[in-house]
């Protein structure tokens, strides 16, 4: 709770009554590329609500944007529940649209001010590294480095988003090249006619 208070030209005034005011609360959770040579890229995002939770996945394979239609008599409220843990979506839906970017495992936990004294835990990994002990990253170091894995990054960037647009370009592009390769070897009294009734002129 906090008091209310008014300030006018100067002078700090307080109204006798207290009140409190309830917020919702909502966890909002970004999550981040990581960049060698430039600045770490937002690249999704959600918002959670401790008190209207949409219930986890236990699979990342599960994990879909669905999640956040969860009807509200299937949500879930920390208070009552005090921990979770799962997987939930994050997504980008700066053009308007939502669009699946990632997903996070997390464990969510309410403790009381006491309870948080006898169970300390550090920022991200650092120390002390409990409740919970959060382990390694398992990423290989050239996991994103295009000179070792040219190919893994050519599918994240370019594959998964065009690879529709690439596979109709290629099929029109072989069946051009197939066409000339046939044109090329056919007999020449073929070549002779079908280039004069394109052309109206014999081809030697």
């Amino acid at each position: 709770s906090s008091g209310i208070n008014a300030e006018y030209g100067g002078i700090n005034a307080e109204y006798g009554d207290k009140e409190e005011e309830k917020l919702e609360p909502i966890l909002h959770v970004q999550v981040y590329d990581y960049d060698t040579f430039s600045s770490n890229d937002l690249i999704g995002w959600c918002y959670l609500s401790l008190v209207n939770l949409p219930p986890p996945t236990k699979t990342s394979k599960e994990c879909k944007l669905d999640i956040f239609d969860t009807p509200t008599k299937d949500r879930i409220s920390i208070f009552d529940k005090k921990k979770i843990r799962g997987f939930w979506p994050v997504f980008d839906d700066s053009m308007g649209e939502k669009e699946l970017t990632g997903k996070v495992d997390l464990e969510i936990e309410i403790l009381t001010g006491e309870e948080a004294e006898e169970k300390p835990a550090g920022q991200g990994r650092n120390s002390p590294n409990q409740y919970p002990t959060l382990d390694p990253p398992n990423r290989p170091m050239t996991s994103f480095n295009f000179l070792f894995n040219p190919l893994k990054i050519f599918k994240i960037l370019i594959w998964d988003k065009m690879k529709w647009k690439i596979l109709t370009g290629f099929i029109i592009l072989l069946v051009i090249v197939l066409l000339g390769l046939f044109i090329y070897t056919s007999p020449q009294a073929f070549t002779d006619a079908v280039y004069a009734k394109v052309f109206g002129t014999s081809s030697g």
